[in-house]
């Protein structure tokens, strides 16, 4: 499609160049041919400065995922022809940068989920920490809808323009993640559900309100851990964080801080995941075969980032799904699956077993 020479690709004038490049002419797989960056990651100390500069200008807000690029390291294989043998030195040249083109060729594109985000927040409870999360995103210009809980329903307004106090309402359950998030009201003897984008709880309205992952399975109440040495399965959280993204807690038990201080952190984490444009995967999701699924659950509960769900199959059954937003890649629902039909496509096992017989054939 395109072919340029540059005189160094982790300079700004560079990498800027391969990034006008893509976006221009619609590339979806790019052959880097250099003498620093060499397919195999290798790490010299001449090139490591340089090397990080390229990976972070080139991959870092630019809409160019890793999976998109076939690195050549020509320097390490015929840089040394090229005084001596310079036939050979081009042989070897056109070789590397043919087979890499090849492979560039079978390279899949990271998934880019569409997905539509409400930029609202929901702030539930009436301690000090929520009002203080609710007037620091209301200060700062986001939507705020402010309802009471179970025990204690809403008796207060807010005059802030920003901030839309249900009163006398209480909240019932939540539902959904990051940017699809739906609260199931209760307000005037009538029940109604409000989307919003985020959550905020208060500790004592965390520990009233069921939180249901999916209609039909058992509800649960939200906790917030943060990883510890020597302990397994937690991801790591900050203060006021919960495994389920874009919900976060107010007054988290086990911060010396005041509340006002607490809330205001919370609002601020939830500002700052909201997409400012499509958000896209850059993390090597997992992928279920639905056809190999038995519906078991394992992975739902195996996932520490809400990206499983359960769907219903042709047959009266069900098989899990992921949700390549949320998904990190970790392979925790890969390594349960009693079937193997979890797995990454990128890095699947058939990949894993082509290796193996490569290794074990030489």
């Amino acid at each position: 499609v395109f072919t340029e020479v540059l005189d160094a690709a982790c300079m700004p004038e560079g990498s800027s160049g391969i990034a006008k490049a893509v976006r221009e002419k619609g590339i979806t797989r790019v052959v880097l041919a250099s003498c620093v960056c060499c397919p195999l990651n290798f790490i010299c100390s001449a090139c490591t400065e340089q090397r990080s500069r390229l990976k972070s200008a080139l991959f870092t807000g630019t809409g160019i995922s890793p999976s998109m690029v076939e690195t050549c390291n020509l320097r390490g294989e015929a840089l040394s022809f090229v005084e001596k043998k310079p036939d050979i030195a081009l042989s070897r040249f056109s070789g590397l940068i043919d087979r890499s083109i090849r492979r560039a060729s079978k390279l899949m594109l990271f998934p880019t989920p569409a997905r539509t985000y409400n930029f609202a927040t929901a702030v539930v409870g009436e301690s000090e920490a929520t009002m203080s999360s609710a007037l620091t995103l209301a200060e700062a210009g986001q939507e705020v809808f402010l309802f009471g809980t179970l025990e204690k329903p809403l008796a207060e307004t807010t005059p802030h323009p920003n901030i839309h106090a249900f009163k006398g309402s209480s909240v019932k359950a939540i539902s959904g993640t990051l940017g699809d998030f739906h609260v199931f009201v209760e307000l005037d003897g009538f029940e109604q559900s409000l989307q919003v984008g985020t959550v905020i709880l208060g500790e004592k309205s965390r520990k009233i309100t069921p939180y249901i992952h999916q209609e039909g399975l058992p509800s649960c109440i939200v906790t917030s851990a943060r990883q510890k040495e020597g302990v397994t399965g937690i991801p790591f959280f900050y203060p006021g964080a919960t495994p389920i993204p874009g919900l976060y807690l107010a007054d988290p038990p086990g911060i010396n801080l005041s509340n006002r201080k607490k809330g205001a952190a919370a609002a601020i984490q939830a500002t700052a995941l909201m997409p400012r444009g499509p958000r896209q995967s850059k993390g090597f999701t997992v992928v279920v075969d639905k056809n190999l699924c038995r519906g078991c659950g394992r992975c739902l509960k195996a996932c520490s980032y809400q990206a499983v769900t359960l769907e219903k199959n042709n047959i009266g059954g069900w098989y899990a799904t992921v949700d390549e937003a949320l998904c990190k890649g970790c392979g925790n629902c890969i390594s349960v699956c009693p079937s193997n039909a979890a797995d990454s496509p990128y890095r699947n096992m058939a990949f894993l077993e082509q290796v193996l017989e490569e290794v074990l054939g030489q």
